[in-house]
């Protein structure tokens, strides 16, 4: 069976993963953008840095999904977009890594930072490898790569935006000299 008629297969797949992304996407615009206001200054900053991990995971799913959408895609032609957006998450986690290295936090919001880097890392890690199966193998095989990273990516953007949920929940019962409303 010759890779684009493999990857026809899984067209369902993608379809649902590009809509499930797209709506979580939105959801994560309207989720941050209400809770933004009611946050104190300080807070802000914190919230839209976690928020920005979802939106770059969640963001990678929907490229990967309409990217795997595109009629009489072949390997290397994913290949490249798997390539491009592994060489952006290497870069983008390098760098949440050193502004981490460099940050006052408390050595437990270091720890869950580190962990929601983590899926990332695992995600773009199996995307290096997928890029590299792509273009080496390009068999219908090498699909299932991309299975993988699109639930590291989700399982990450789901960590991320349950602990957005639960600090964004605990600051609003709080005034802003930390006495419970």
């Amino acid at each position: 069976m010759s890779f684009e008629a493999a990857l026809q297969g899984w067209h369902d797949f993608y379809v649902a993963t590009a809509g499930a992304a797209a709506a979580l996407l939105g959801l994560l615009f309207v989720g941050v953008s209400i809770s933004l206001g009611s946050l104190d200054v300080a807070h802000r900053v914190e919230v839209r840095s976690r928020a920005n991990q979802a939106f770059v995971n969640l963001t990678f799913v929907l490229v990967l999904a309409l990217t795997a959408l595109i009629p009489g895609q072949d390997a290397a032609s994913l290949a490249i977009t798997c390539g491009v957006l592994a060489a952006l998450g290497v870069v983008g986690v390098v760098r949440r890594l050193l502004v981490l290295a460099r940050s006052r936090s408390t050595a437990r919001v270091q720890a869950r930072t580190f962990r929601h880097l983590f899926w990332a890392l695992l995600a773009v890690a199996f995307l290096g490898f997928a890029t590299y199966e792509f273009r080496v193998a390009g068999t219908a095989g090498t699909l299932y790569d991309l299975v993988a990273v699109i639930f590291l990516l989700l399982l990450g953007a789901a960590d991320v935006s349950w602990d957005l949920l639960i600090t964004v929940g605990d600051d609003v019962g709080e005034d802003a000299r930390g006495a419970p409303r």
